[in-house]
């Protein structure tokens, strides 16, 4: 079957070496032949991590771009902001553990030293996450607006959420999120000393504004895998309906690629973030080259599925600071409401 599109062709080898290749022994017989007396079956080991750092200056332009994956690809990585929530976190890694899928877990500390028993049952959850083979990034303490804050405020909202972490899981997180996707050259400079991936999204449906309706927020995500080819999803694992949400959204990538595979398309491909990372390394030639990357855009964006959806930093707020610092600010967020015990 000829591969249509260099999309098509780029996501064929991803899955090629993806799939673990059999070797097979064999004996040679007296007449100079050979028979197959075993087949070795190859770990798929993913490539190490934490990975080598794909944006070491913690650039914010380049932290957008690189979270919407291997060009062309239709790679999915899927991330929770928030947690770990007793009864919703624990609830969420039940359904990533039964469709096999990785993800990475942005965590706020403040759970993991609030009053007993929410406290241990939060850090419980997050060694489940770990142990499943998730991984745990940093999304401050208290869910502060960072530019807001003085360095050593910042530094503490960062650091000490680093602390928390590596107290309950044994090691420290390597990527870090925002809150509410607030940046500085304060927050810059202070990652770039902790050598933190800055990690981003590029899909976001807004599930704090749809309370309840798991429906809706799974439509945005479609939407939004559709639009953008595949990307960075983001989710929060505090609430049920987002959690809710996400059997319905890995159903359609199933039934979605059957279709695909009936008409020799590409497929969606769930990685694990070792290997998403890896692959979003590819973008970083084209983020070298701004009209390059500008037609990979164009050659990006989708026609599988249409609605009314805001892209992963659409309604974004930017803003120079006096010391000519850029602060990039989200107008809503839901971990606004969740700083307090």
């Amino acid at each position: 079957m000829a591969l249509n599109t260099e999309s098509e062709r780029v996501t064929r080898a991803i899955r090629n070496r993806l799939v673990p290749r059999h070797r097979i022994i064999v004996a040679h017989t007296p007449d100079g032949g050979a028979v197959p007396v075993a087949t070795v079956i190859p770990r798929d080991e993913p490539p190490p991590w934490p990975p080598p750092l794909l944006n070491p200056d913690a650039r914010l332009r380049t932290a957008w771009d690189l979270s919407m994956g291997r060009p062309g690809a239709r790679e999915v990585l899927f991330t929770f902001d928030d947690g770990p929530n007793p009864g919703t976190t624990d609830r969420l890694l039940v359904h990533l553990a039964r469709a096999r899928v990785k993800a990475v877990f942005f965590v706020c500390g403040w759970r993991l030293e609030t009053d007993e028993p929410m406290r241990s049952r939060a850090r419980a959850i997050l060694r489940d996450a770990l142990r499943q083979g998730h991984v745990i990034g940093n999304h401050t303490v208290r869910h502060r607006l960072l530019p807001t804050l003085t360095p050593p405020q910042l530094a503490h909202e960062i650091d000490h959420n680093a602390d928390l972490i590596e107290e309950v899981i044994g090691q420290r997180p390597h990527l870090f999120r925002p809150p509410y996707g607030g940046y500085s050259e304060d927050v810059r400079r202070h990652l770039v000393g902790l050598r933190n991936e800055l990690w981003l999204w590029s899909i976001d449906p807004h599930d704090y504004d749809l309370v309840g309706d798991s429906d809706r927020v799974a439509q945005r995500v479609i939407v939004g895998l559709g639009n953008h080819a595949g990307g960075t999803v983001l989710l929060h694992d505090t609430h049920a309906w987002s959690v809710n949400a996400v059997p319905k959204i890995l159903q359609w990538i199933e039934r979605e690629n059957r279709d695909r595979a009936a008409q020799g398309r590409a497929p969606y491909v769930i990685l694990d973030p070792a290997r998403y990372l890896h692959g979003a390394r590819q973008r970083l030639p084209l983020i070298r080259d701004p009209d390059t990357l500008r037609a990979q855009r164009v050659r990006d964006a989708g026609v599988d599925a249409r609605a009314d959806v805001t892209d992963g930093n659409q309604g974004a707020i930017t803003q120079t600071t006096p010391d000519g610092g850029l602060v990039v600010t989200a107008p809503h967020d839901a971990g606004r409401a969740l700083d307090a015990r």
